[in-house]
C-alpha cells in the first residue's frame, strides 16, 4: 500500500486546513461550494440538457395528457431508476394524467428498455407514449420496434450514449445529460410540467444522486445538499418506514446513512426481489402499507447480504490465480445475477483493478463490471461489442449480456483488450490522503467542522490525513470473526484517541502495533450523551 500525499503542503490552522481541502477538490468558489444554489434555480442548460429538447418533451406530455393518452413510464430496477419511476410517475398523475409504470425484471427482462420488455409490456396494456427514466440511450431496437407498434417514446437518461450523439435511438424527444444521475434528469422534465411540485422529490434525488455514485460535485452536489435535508424533513410514509427499518434517527441522516442503510434496501428489491415493492414503498400515502413493504425490503435485503457473501467467496477462490491481471473476471452458474455488480465492486477494491463478474444461465450470460479510478470499464468491453448481447454504463461501473457460449471467448478477448489499453501504474493500490495532519488539529472540534464539506460521496470523499508520529498503545480485535480492530494511540499533544480499522484482520497485530504512521479520518463517538474524538482508518 502506498500513500497519495495530495498536498505537500502541513496546515497550522483550521482556515489553513479548509484551504487545502478546497485545493484538492480544485474549488474556486468557496462560497458556492459550502452553499451550492437550489435544484430549483438550476437552468436546463446548466445541467447540460437540450432546451429545444425539453421543449418538444413536455410540449408531447402535455397534449398527450390533453387528450387522455395512455402513459407508461418505463424505469429502472435500481435505486435510481425506481426513484425516477416514482418523481415522474407521481408527478404525471398529480397533473391528471391517464399514467402508469413498468419496471423491467432483472431476469426476464435485462436492463433497459428491450424489445422483450415492450412485448410484455403491450400485452398487459396499448400505451399511446412511453416515457423512459434512467434507460434508453442505448436501446436503438426497442426504440424501433415501439415505433413500429405506433408508440410514441420520450427518452430521458444519463448513461453514454454507445456511438456517440450523432447515432440515438428514434424518439419524440432525448432529454439526456452525463452530469446527472437518472432521476434528477426526470426531476428537470417533471419540474417543467409542474414547477409547484418539484421541491416535493428533493428527497428522493438525494437518495438516487448518492445510491447511483455519481460525483457528488456542482449540480450533483446541489441535489444532494438541499435533498438530505429535504429527507430529514420528509412525511412521505414510505421514507419513514423505511427510516425506521434501518434503525436510522431521521433528524440525523446524512450522506452516509443514505448510502450504507436506505438506498441498499431500495436497490436490494430490483436485485434478488420484485423492484415494483420499492416503488410502492415510495409512493403509498398509507402508513401501514409503507411499514410492511420496509420491512419487506429489510428481509430481501438481508437475503442480499448472505448471496453477496457467498458469491463473494466463490470469486475470490477464481481470482487468486488472476492477481497478475490488469482485469479479473469470475463466471458461475451459481452466480444470482442481482449482486454480480456488488461481487465486481468488491472485487475492484480488495484488489484495486477493474472485475467482472458473469452468472451464467442456460442460454444467456450476465456480466457486471466494476473499475478503480482512471480506468473506463465500459469503453474496455465496448471494444468487443460484437461477441455481446448488448453493454452500456460509465465508466467505473457498466453491464452488459452474451450467449452462454460466448462466455469463454469473451473472457479471453477482455483480458487481451485489459492487457493492451490498461497502464499498470494505475494498478498500483495506493491511498489518497488530503495532507499530513499536525496533532494539534486532531480534535473533536476539527471533526465537528470537517462536516460543513457533506455530502460525502464519489468526487467529494470524507477527508483522510496523515497522522505521522503516533504510539499505538493498545490493540484489541473486533467482532465474532475478529476481523476489525480497535486501536488506542497516544498523540504528541498527550491526547489519547481511540481508532477504529475495519477489514484489519489480515494484519499482524505486532506489525501493527509497531506503526508510528495512520491514514485516518477524523469522526466523533457519542457515549451517555457526551461526544469525543475518534478516528477512523
Amino acid at each position: 500500500m502506498q500513500w497519495h500525499v495530495l498536498s505537500p503542503d502541513t496546515p497550522h490552522t483550521l482556515s489553513e486546513l479548509f484551504n487545502i481541502l478546497l485545493h484538492n477538490r480544485k474549488i474556486v468558489a468557496a462560497d458556492i461550494f459550502f452553499h451550492p444554489p437550489n435544484p430549483n434555480a438550476l437552468s436546463v442548460a446548466e445541467v447540460g440538457i437540450a432546451v429545444s429538447a425539453m421543449q418538444r418533451a413536455v410540449g408531447h406530455i402535455t397534449r398527450a395528457i390533453k387528450n387522455k393518452e395512455k402513459i407508461v413510464i418505463f424505469g429502472d430496477y435500481d435505486a435510481d431508476g425506481i426513484c425516477a419511476t416514482a418523481v415522474l410517475w407521481q408527478v404525471l398523475a398529480a397533473c391528471k394524467a391517464d399514467v402508469l409504470p413498468f419496471l423491467p425484471n432483472r431476469q426476464d427482462h435485462g436492463y433497459g428498455l428491450s424489445v422483450r420488455a415492450l412485448d410484455d409490456l403491450c400485452t398487459e396494456t396499448k400505451p399511446a407514449l412511453i416515457i423512459t427514466v434512467d434507460n434508453g440511450i442505448v436501446a436503438h431496437a426497442a426504440a424501433q420496434s415501439a415505433q413500429a407498434r405506433g408508440i410514441d417514446l420520450i427518452i430521458t437518461d444519463h448513461h453514454v450514449p454507445e456511438s456517440g450523439l450523432d447515432n440515438l435511438p428514434p424518439a419524440v424527444a432525448i432529454i439526456h445529460t452525463t452530469k446527472l444521475c437518472g432521476t434528477t434528469v426526470a426531476w428537470f422534465l417533471a419540474r417543467e410540467l409542474a414547477p409547484e411540485l418539484a421541491s416535493d422529490h428533493l428527497d428522493l434525488c438525494a437518495i438516487a444522486t448518492i445510491a447511483d455514485q455519481v460525483p457528488l460535485t456542482e449540480c450533483n452536489r446541489a441535489f444532494a445538499f438541499h435533498g438530505v435535508p429535504a429527507l430529514r424533513q420528509t412525511t412521505r410514509p414510505g421514507l419513514l418506514a423505511l427510516i425506521a427499518a434501518s434503525a436510522l434517527i431521521q433528524t440525523e441522516i446524512t450522506s452516509g446513512s443514505v448510502g450504507f442503510h436506505i438506498a441498499p434496501r431500495i436497490n436490494a428489491a430490483g436485485r434478488v426481489g420484485d423492484g415494483y415493492t420499492a416503488l410502492r414503498l415510495l409512493c403509498t400515502t398509507k402508513q401501514a402499507a409503507a411499514t410492511a413493504l420496509a420491512q419487506e425490503l429489510s428481509t430481501v435485503n438481508a437475503e442480499r447480504q448472505t448471496m453477496t457473501l457467498a458469491s463473494f467467496a466463490e470469486a475470490q477462490l477464481q481470482v487468486a490465480s488472476q492477481l497478475e491481471q490488469s482485469l479479473l473476471i469470475v463466471s458461475s452458474s451459481e452466480y444470482h445475477e442481482g449482486v454480480i455488480g456488488l461481487v465486481a465492486g468488491r472485487l475492484a477494491e480488495q484488489y484495486h483493478r477493474p472485475a467482472i463478474a458473469i452468472a451464467i444461465g442456460e442460454s444467456e450470460a450476465k456480466g457486471s463490471a466494476r473499475s478503480i479510478r482512471g480506468i473506463n470499464i465500459v469503453e474496455i468491453i465496448r471494444e468487443v461489442r460484437g461477441d455481446l448481447l448488448s453493454v452500456g454504463g460509465h465508466p467505473l461501473a457498466a453491464g452488459f449480456s452474451l450467449t452462454t457460449s460466448n462466455v469463454e471467448l469473451v473472457t479471453q478477448r477482455l483480458l487481451a483488450v485489459a492487457q493492451a489499453k490498461i497502464d499498470p501504474q494505475l494498478l498500483v493500490k495506493t491511498k489518497r490522503v488530503e495532507c499530513e495532519l499536525p496533532h494539534p488539529l486532531a480534535t473533536l472540534s476539527t471533526a465537528q467542522e470537517l462536516t460543513k464539506f457533506e455530502p460525502f460521496g464519489m468526487g467529494n470523499m470524507r477527508p483522510r490525513f496523515l497522522l505521522k508520529n503516533i504510539s499505538i498503545l493498545d490493540v484489541r480485535t473486533l467482532g465474532k470473526s475478529g476481523k476489525h480492530c480497535k486501536l488506542l494511540i497516544a498523540l504528541e499533544t498527550g491526547t489519547q484517541v481511540p481508532v477504529l480499522w475495519w477489514n484489519c484482520g489480515e494484519i499482524d497485530q505486532q506489525e501493527l502495533a509497531s506503526r508510528t504512521e495512520l491514514a485516518v479520518k477524523l469522526d466523533s463517538n457519542e457515549w451517555h450523551g457526551k461526544q469525543s474524538l475518534q478516528l477512523v482508518v
